[in-house]
């Protein structure tokens, strides 16, 4: 943790502290942005970072030796009430603290607090602020991460290149054989993944998160390869790639939406950074979003324009959200965020869908941009 940093972000939001809180792993944030998510805690503890001077944290006596040398001082309690004293005591004085928490639970991936927990110390006097600003501190990415992504994104290029060489040499495979060649040439490439890749033939193609099943392709069928994996220690790639035996003419037409779609939610980021302000993901997903609806898509869209990236696949980050979320967060410079618009039919579904880093200057590419259909 780079404490000097942490503490100019919380002179710029007027913030007296932040209280990085979690009982056992209620708090994945805090946990994360702590170096602590390895370690199997089962008692509150409280971290708090002052805008000026040291930390302390309040753990439980018998944790104690649980927790690793962290900057600041250190303080234990063995009662419940010692743990309100303590942290009664960590605040006193102050105002205005910020927490894993927003107004109205808009962004639940960042609301990790519980409801009593802020009536607590709302009882004591304090007005509470998320820490959304401080954590992008630690959800952007520098350069050995931003080289751990390329490395992951290039290998998944190749996977997808050998599911559709399998495909062209096995013009009748089932969904699951083809995940089983994602999942062999994503582990020859070295890297790892927290679910196999994801296949879908014809209809099933519409459902967003279906499990691969024995079913074959079919004349006339699209195929969807949506797959996702990082190196070990490193931040995850994620792709979707679409294809067909010979689909109709409607599934050309509905990929050809989701790519403008994409291509101006893109540029729409540039066209920010080119005016010297950050775009925030919700604006982005109105704008993707609006480009299907303008096009007869709008009953058929299920999900978010894109994601954030990071040591997870779907990251803690801003993400490109005002149908599922209002995600208020700015895209700033070291994030990375995936732009995937879908639309799913009936008979069918597509997506595409690529990775996106934002250098100082605007975003970057980073995966395979698909314009039309691959035929196989």
């Amino acid at each position: 943790m780079e404490l000097r940093a942490v503490q100019e972000v919380l002179k710029e939001e007027r913030l007296d502290g932040w209280l990085l809180y979690s009982f056992g792993g209620s708090n994945p944030l805090a946990l994360e942005v702590l170096g602590l998510a390895h370690l199997h805690l089962t008692r509150r503890f409280a971290y708090l970072i002052p805008r000026e001077g040291a930390p302390t944290l309040l753990c439980h006596a018998i944790e104690a030796s649980l927790f690793p040398p962290l900057p600041g001082n250190r303080k234990t309690y063995h009662t419940w009430r010692g743990f309100l004293e303590g942290l009664a005591h960590l605040l006193g004085g102050m105002r205005r603290v910020a927490l894993e928490y927003v107004p109205g639970g808009q962004i639940p991936y960042l609301s990790r607090v519980d409801g009593g927990t802020l009536d607590l110390l709302r009882g004591l006097g304090l007005e509470l602020a998320s820490s959304w600003p401080l954590l992008l501190l630690f959800q952007t990415w520098d350069e050995e991460r931003l080289q751990s992504h390329r490395r992951a994104a290039a290998g998944l290029a190749r996977a997808k290149d050998l599911a559709l060489d399998f495909l062209r040499q096995n013009p009748e495979a089932s969904e699951r054989e083809v995940q089983s060649v994602l999942v062999r040439a994503l582990e020859g490439e070295g890297l790892i993944f927290d679910h196999p890749p994801m296949v879908a033939f014809g209809k099933n193609a519409a459902n967003p998160h279906h499990e691969p099943s024995e079913v074959r392709l079919e004349e006339g069928a699209v195929v969807l390869l949506d797959l996702w994996a990082k190196a070990p220690g490193g931040v995850y790639a994620d792709l979707t790639w679409m294809a067909g035996k010979r689909p109709p003419e409607a599934a050309h037409r509905a990929f050809q939406a989701v790519a403008r779609a994409r291509d101006e939610a893109i540029a729409f980021v540039e066209r920010a950074y080119r005016e010297g302000r950050y775009p925030k993901g919700f604006e982005v997903d109105r704008l993707a979003r609006k480009v299907l609806e303008e096009e007869g898509y709008g009953p058929y869209i299920r999900h978010r324009t894109g994601h954030n990236l990071g040591e997870e696949v779907h990251g803690s980050g801003p993400h490109l959200d005002d149908l599922e979320t209002h995600d208020l967060r700015p895209l700033v410079p070291g994030l990375a965020f995936t732009v995937e618009p879908g639309v799913y039919l009936e008979a069918f579904g597509v997506r595409t869908e690529v990775d996106v880093y934002l250098h100082p200057t605007g975003p970057e590419v980073t995966t395979p941009l698909q314009e039309a259909i691959t035929p196989l």
